[in-house]
């Protein structure tokens, strides 16, 4: 743990000090400045926001792993007793820069009475967000081009393509009798809809914490995933 900590606190330096590291915090602020523009009540704030914050942390794991995929970082992976310990750095340092853009957004939106939260319901935005950011990280790994083997990554694009189109078509898909995909979509992201519906209705029965356990799980099946992809994958001789 103590390497990971201490490979995840260089992993964000050496991000800050390219100008890669100005991009989540500006996108950060973007969504700051649209989103608050009229204010935002607490259950909006669980899943808008949410999901803002969850795109941000997947864009930091891309960002991560190009400043990782140097041969100049090569050095410290051969050093690691494992690579799944740099890649669970990668996560632990997009998780830290997402929670820091977290609060200070809230924070802002607090001060500005453009937000409003309720407590103790307010103390269960934590474990959801934290799922929902678990889960963006995981999926962001083997899309990355550190991790990817003879374009792995791009075949991950285009399922999730598959997948969004789906879900966002599924009157479509029922009109010409693909009413089959439509429910493998919506068994798919069961877990993540219904995780933030539950959370911003204020509802914390046994579907929200399956869909927790559920979220959390995908993020540890996509982790190891992502490991084997990367423990024998060729970082000399690079495709």
């Amino acid at each position: 743990m103590r390497r990971i900590g201490t490979l995840s606190l260089f992993l964000i330096r050496d991000l800050f000090r390219s100008l890669a590291g100005l991009v989540p915090p500006a996108a950060g602020l973007t969504f700051y400045g649209i989103a608050f523009e009229y204010g935002m009540d607490q259950p909006q704030f669980i899943t808008v926001a949410g999901v803002a914050l969850g795109a941000i942390c997947f864009l930091t794991v891309l960002l991560l792993t190009g400043r990782a995929n140097r041969a100049s970082f090569y050095p410290f992976v051969a050093r690691l007793r494992s690579r799944s310990e740099l890649l669970a750095a990668l996560v632990v340092s997009s998780l830290a820069i997402t929670a820091v853009i977290a609060l200070l957004i809230t924070e802002a939106a607090l001060l500005r009475n453009q937000l409003t939260l309720s407590f103790p319901s307010v103390l269960w935005i934590a474990p959801t967000w934290l799922a929902l950011w678990l889960f963006m990280a995981a999926l962001a790994l083997p899309l990355s081009s550190l991790v990817s083997r003879d374009g792995s990554n791009m075949v991950g694009y285009v399922l999730v393509t598959i997948v969004l189109v789906a879900n966002d078509r599924r009157s479509f898909l029922e009109q010409h009798r693909l009413g089959w995909l439509d429910r493998v979509v919506t068994i798919i992201l069961w877990p993540l809809s219904t995780l933030l519906a539950q959370a911003s209705a204020g509802v914390h029965d046994r579907s929200y914490f399956l869909a927790l356990v559920s979220t959390v799980a995908y993020a540890l099946i996509l982790l190891g995933v992502t490991a084997a992809l990367f423990e024998h994958k060729d970082l000399l001789w690079s495709e």
